[in-house]
């Protein structure tokens, strides 16, 4: 038993996953994997976002990047495209924040060209170097971070941003509520998840946490996460959800 409880140092903790159920599979995944119990509490769920200015389909094969910063990101341009006739531009290069919006790059056919070692907008900056007279496109949520447009402009490109999606409130039942009160754990995956769990809780949001580990996906979480009152004992080093599980895992062990 006791061997087991060093190779399975989270065995029967309940771990809230707070991100979108329909991308949940892989956390669900690496959770079992560890013997931990996934525990349901989404607080986003996704919906399409038809741009209304179409300057961007006139210049869609003049563009020298495509930079995706989530897989939802992805998806949604994908599908926009495919709603109006239009192909993937050849002659971009593809750049994307981590590994699982790699994955759905893959899944759609895309090559991606880079994949920068940090997994934040920050990252993508140092990573892409000169982009001096490039023209970018970065499909993306309607709410989202203005680091990654704000410094590529500052450095000579010429960007557009393309709101393809938007991320709304999931309504939750009292099951969910009563399983999220019991959880060990609660983890966060995005600044927007942080946002939106207060959101729906409101002032039980720091109550309903008191004595749980909670846990974030990297710096930029954290720091909403802090922001809004929480004590985050958990940030990864790793910004991706198997960085996640394994930096839970660590703290568990020690």
């Amino acid at each position: 038993m006791a061997q087991d409880r060093q190779a399975y140092p989270l065995e029967g903790k309940k771990i809230v996953i707070t991100r979108a159920k329909e991308q949940a599979g892989e956390f669900v995944s690496l959770l079992k994997k560890e013997r931990a119990v996934p525990v349901h509490f989404p607080t986003i769920t996704f919906r399409p976002v038809e741009p209304q200015d179409r300057g961007w389909e006139a210049k869609l094969g003049d563009y020298h990047w495509v930079i995706f910063t989530s897989a939802n990101g992805v998806k949604f341009f994908m599908n926009l495209l495919n709603s109006r006739g239009l192909s993937f531009p050849e002659r971009a290069k593809v750049c994307v924040i981590g590994p699982g919006t790699l994955k759905v790059c893959k899944e759609y056919g895309i090559k991606v060209d880079l994949v920068p070692d940090r997994f934040i907008a920050e990252g993508i900056v140092e990573t892409l170097g000169s982009v001096y007279g490039k023209r970018v496109l970065i499909p993306r949520a309607k709410i989202a971070r203005e680091v990654l447009p704000k410094s590529l402009r500052a450095r000579g490109a010429e960007v557009d941003v393309l709101v393809v999606y938007e991320t709304v409130l999931p309504e939750v039942d009292a099951c969910s509520m009563s399983k999220l009160r019991e959880s060990d754990v609660v983890t966060f995956t995005s600044p927007s998840t942080v946002e939106n769990f207060f959101k729906i809780l409101g002032e039980k949001a720091k109550e309903i946490c008191k004595g749980k580990v909670i846990a974030s996906i990297g710096p930029v979480t954290t720091e909403k996460a802090e922001a809004l009152g929480l004590k985050v004992d958990v940030t990864s080093n790793v910004h991706s959800i198997a960085g996640l599980v394994n930096s839970i895992k660590e703290f568990y062990g020690k």
